[in-house]
Formats: structure tokens, C-alpha cells, sequence
């Protein structure tokens, strides 16, 4: 019954992630993004409309879900992500899973990437990827490239980890 109890551990993770706040969340706040991009719109009906929303109070609802957190404002799927989604608003919590080599569960978007996501190929743990680094070939104009999937390191080393927002570079020598 190992896999149903950590399950049931990752939902109770999730949904509660105000737990680990240092207080609830009873109002919420949707930070200067909404503002932004409501200032870039063209004048007109919508514009106004979102603009007559500006000064509403902001609640904590089960219809607005953090799909991997907040995940255009922190790294997806870290702590740090699940908080900034409760503390916008986000009633829910949502959380890919997948698994480690020892078959523990991580909330995870895709299986493979960590090359992307985290800073696992700035540690030893870049000899346990799956294709580990290659850099940019300059002569054959060929990619950097990477796959590093969490069913290449246990739990305990993907908990050593520190998350990033999803990018590579294709040119990179190092």
C-alpha cells in the first residue's frame, strides 16, 4: 500500500499548501501582472471592463486552480510556486506527478526535464542523466543538448535540486 499513501501525501501537500505559509490565506492578491497587461490593451469595451475590476477584493477561490503553482511567476512545481498560487488566489493546487528511480512520486511536469527546470546539470548529479551534456559544436553549428529525467536519480538526490524557470541555452559551451 506504499503507492496509495504517498498519494494521498502528495493531494494533502498540495490542497494544503497554505500549511506551510506562516498563516492562512484569507485574502489573496494578483500582483502587478494583471495591471500590466491590462495597461497594454487596446482602448475598448474589454479594457474597460477589466479595468473596472481593479479595486475588487480578491478571495481565495476553488475555481481558480495553480496548475503547477504559479508557474509564470516561479519555477513550476517548487514550494515557492505552490505558495505564490495560494496566495493569488488559487483554491486548488494541481500537481503533475511522476517518479524517481527508487519509484517515490514527484510533483513533476514531464519525466524528463530536469535539464530545463532545475539546476541538476550545475551539480555531480549531470553524470546520471540519461544523455548527459553535450556543448554547442561551433564548426557543425550542432545544438547543446541534455536529457536528464527524474528516473535517473532518487528521491533524496531530486530533493537536492534547486528548481529554475524552464530554459536552455543551444549554445552553450559549459
Amino acid at each position: 500500500m506504499k503507492v496509495p499513501a504517498t498519494i494521498l501525501l502528495l493531494a494533502l501537500t498540495c490542497s494544503l499548501v497554505t500549511a506551510s505559509t506562516t498563516r492562512p490565506i484569507v485574502k489573496a492578491t494578483t500582483g502587478p501582472r494583471p495591471y500590466y497587461l491590462i495597461d497594454n490593451l487596446p482602448e475598448g469595451a474589454l479594457k474597460t471592463k477589466l479595468e473596472s475590476c481593479a479595486d475588487d477584493r480578491m478571495v481565495p477561490s476553488d475555481f481558480s486552480i495553480g496548475h503547477r503553482g504559479a508557474a509564470l511567476q516561479f519555477p513550476e512545481h517548487t514550494r515557492e510556486s505552490y505558495v505564490a498560487a495560494a496566495r493569488t488566489g488559487a483554491g486548488i493546487i494541481e500537481c503533475d506527478v511522476t517518479f524517481t528511480k527508487d519509484k517515490e512520486l514527484v510533483c513533476r511536469h514531464a519525466q524528463n526535464d530536469l535539464h530545463t527546470t532545475t539546476n541538476i546539470l550545475l551539480t555531480p548529479l549531470a553524470a546520471k542523466c540519461f544523455k548527459p551534456f553535450t556543448p554547442y559544436d561551433p564548426a557543425t553549428k550542432s545544438p547543446a543538448t541534455a536529457e536528464c529525467r527524474t528516473t535517473d536519480i532518487t528521491l533524496a538526490e531530486f530533493k537536492t535540486l534547486v528548481g529554475k524557470m524552464d530554459g536552455a541555452n543551444e549554445n552553450a559551451l559549459t
